[in-house]
């Protein structure tokens, strides 16, 4: 069988979302629940109180208000999506849980590189489009609920787009980005490797490591080296106290050591991603109680 069939991929794909479409429904309802509700205590639980600001505000303070404590939900819907990708990738084959869905799969008519990269869209990809929706469809549902009962009609998402359009370097994008998908790429390896209770497995296994490494890091002398990723450079005077304190602005310059740094960071996420598609070549049918290999 040929390693890669655009044909024959583009068919799996189809017949693996119709597959599981009713999982991928019942995820996003109670996405779109979990965040519905946390909008609401937000809005209506946590903070002043809505009647009291009508109280003490005008009506365009009212507004400016309420739009603050709208933006306390973004916090919120972020660290839901980040939650919600490392769910997905730590469960990225769910459906092999059982011998029979196992063996299903596994017998599937298509090339081990075609199974995994349907499995990695779907957990990736689909997760991700699915939260968003839900975010989307959460904050539509809060607003209803705000005319309904007499609110000022104020939307969230475009706070997310304010979120991301700030004023950062590419530099610091582009590091936390790294950082999120070396993340994302352990949980890949974890539901790859772990049968059962995958993100628990994973996020323990990636916090007993951490421990150890700190542990270790600080007995010796690498806890004191400087690594010197990041200089600054002084700009213009931001302010002068009377007293004679000067305070100034300071422009970050990243140092070469930097940029080796994010590229071994890729190169790391790249290891982690082929490391968990030979551990997915390597499952059998029957295997181990708590392994996939």
């Amino acid at each position: 069988m040929e390693n890669f069939n655009i044909t024959r991929f583009g068919q799996a794909l189809k017949c693996h979302f119709l597959v599981s479409r009713k999982s991928w429904i019942r995820i996003f309802g109670i996405y779109t629940l979990v965040l519905f509700f946390a909008n609401l205590f937000f809005t209506r639980v946590a903070g002043s109180g809505y009647s009291k600001m009508e109280q003490i505000c005008s009506a365009e303070d009212l507004l400016s208000e309420y739009t603050f404590v709208v933006k306390e939900t973004i916090g919120f819907g972020m660290v839901f999506f980040c939650f919600s990708m490392l769910f997905g990738a730590s469960y990225l084959f769910s459906q092999m849980k059982d011998t029979r869905k196992r063996s299903a799969y596994l017998l599937w008519p298509v090339s081990n590189g075609e199974k995994y990269i349907i499995s990695l869209l779907h957990s990736v990809i689909l997760m991700a489009v699915i939260t968003v929706v839900s975010i989307i469809a959460a904050d539509a549902l809060r607003v209803l609920i705000d005319v309904i009962t007499g609110r000022v009609m104020v939307w969230g998402v475009p706070f997310y787009i304010d979120f991301f359009s700030s004023a950062l370097d590419w530099q610091s994008v582009l590091m936390l980005i790294t950082w999120m998908f070396y993340i994302h790429s352990l949980f890949i390896v974890g539901g790859t490797l772990f049968r059962r209770f995958q993100f628990l497995s994973t996020s323990a296994v990636i916090l007993i490591v951490v421990i150890l490494l700190t542990i270790v890091i600080k007995q010796t002398e690498l806890y004191n080296i400087d690594y010197h990723f990041i200089e600054y450079e002084q700009g213009e005077i931001l302010h002068q106290l009377p007293d004679g304190s000067t305070y100034y602005s300071y422009r970050a310059i990243y140092t070469p050591r930097f940029y080796f740094a994010l590229l071994g960071g890729w190169l790391i996420i790249a290891a982690h991603y082929w490391a968990s598609f030979k551990l997915f070549c390597r499952v059998q049918v029957i295997n181990n109680k708590w392994l996939n290999v």
